[in-house]
């Protein structure tokens, strides 16, 4: 009967296969992280809180909102405006879907304006998004008025807080605005820079829009009221709010984060050919927000570059030395033998 010892493996023997499977388990994983891990993590982020505040280019007048109250309309002085957003990612969310509310304030730059509220517009947008492509993927509705319930957005469709990590910017992707609710292309403008990162310039133009002819409009996006109220002649007048403008987007081409961004907005109040302006304000992100985007931006892609670039260099190197150490164990036990014998 063969002596049990005899039966088994010395570490002479196992270390040399033992590196070699080593080196075989290091270049697969160099192999399977870029092609199936880097994917994985390559998502819209659970973790999504984004805060963006763009003061306007310029001072503007305001449609003073103390005045419905009064005789006559009337206007307040020129204003920086500020528009301020934060973006959170909320429930529900896994691994297929995030939902993200936005929170977004057009004001006067100033404590109080008129009536003691400076605020010109307020919406809390709710939309639940597909985690790899940044579409909506399920319900949306937006509240303008806190005194009324959230409006659903049926159907609705295209880009609007940020986009799905390594943006293809030749796509077709559009552009979606919940105040007016409309859907509208994406221009490309070309690549740029921000903040050291390397970014797609977009353009969303949106068209002029009566807010009053939206289901379940506001009631705030009419004024009824003498046509003296207006400086206009005749009776009782209604006019129905319109606004538009233009979205210019600086996109974080790796982590689809828009980093910075020009805003313009145009609201009036029209009925027939005349109109009583509300606000014209170009708006663009500060420095400062321009800085915490970028931050953000490098922040979510790190995972997925460690596991694209990283984790296969590191891996690649290692199995590189476990060959090599395979290798030298080899040869100084052939000289050991050679030399026994």
């Amino acid at each position: 009967m063969p002596d049990a010892q005899t039966s088994r493996w010395s570490t002479r023997q196992l270390l040399p296969p033992t590196l070699v499977f080593l080196a075989a388990l290091l270049l697969t994983v160099a192999v399977a992280s870029p092609v199936f891990l880097a994917p994985q993590l390559e998502r819209v982020s659970l973790d999504t809180n984004l805060v963006a505040i763009a003061p306007s280019t310029t001072a503007v007048p305001t449609l003073d909102r103390c005045s419905l109250d009064r005789p006559a309309a009337a206007a307040l002085g020129p204003r920086k405006l500020v528009r301020s957003q934060r973006v959170v990612a909320v429930r529900p969310a896994d691994r297929r879907i995030a939902t993200l509310q936005a929170g977004t304030v057009i004001r006067r730059d100033e404590e109080s304006a008129g009536c003691g509220d400076p605020v010109l517009l307020a919406a809390v947008d709710r939309v639940t998004v597909s985690r790899t492509t940044a579409q909506p993927a399920g319900d949306s509705s937006i509240q303008t008025d806190s005194n009324r319930p959230a409006v659903v957005l049926p159907d609705r469709s295209g880009i609007t807080y940020l986009f799905a990590p390594r943006l293809h910017a030749s796509s077709g992707l559009e552009f979606f605005d919940p105040i007016t609710r409309r859907r509208v292309p994406l221009t490309n403008l070309g690549r740029d820079h921000s903040n050291d990162l390397r970014v797609v310039k977009l353009r969303a133009e949106i068209p002029d829009t009566d807010l009053a002819a939206l289901p379940d409009a506001d009631p705030r996006t009419r004024i009824t009221k003498p046509g003296s109220w207006f400086g206009w002649p005749g009776g009782e007048v209604t006019a129905r709010a319109h606004q538009g403008g233009r979205y210019t987007l600086w996109v974080d081409e790796r982590s689809g984060l828009i980093v910075d961004a020009e805003i313009t907005v145009h609201r009036d109040y029209r009925a027939a050919d005349r109109r009583l302006a509300d606000f014209d304000a170009t708006f663009r992100y500060d420095e400062k927000t321009r800085t915490e985007l970028a931050r953000a931006a490098r922040s979510q892609s790190r995972p997925a570059r460690l596991a694209e670039r990283t984790v296969p260099f590191v891996a690649v190197l290692g199995a590189l030395g476990a060959i090599a150490g395979a290798w030298a164990v080899r040869r100084r036990h052939a000289f050991a033998d050679e030399m026994r014998s």
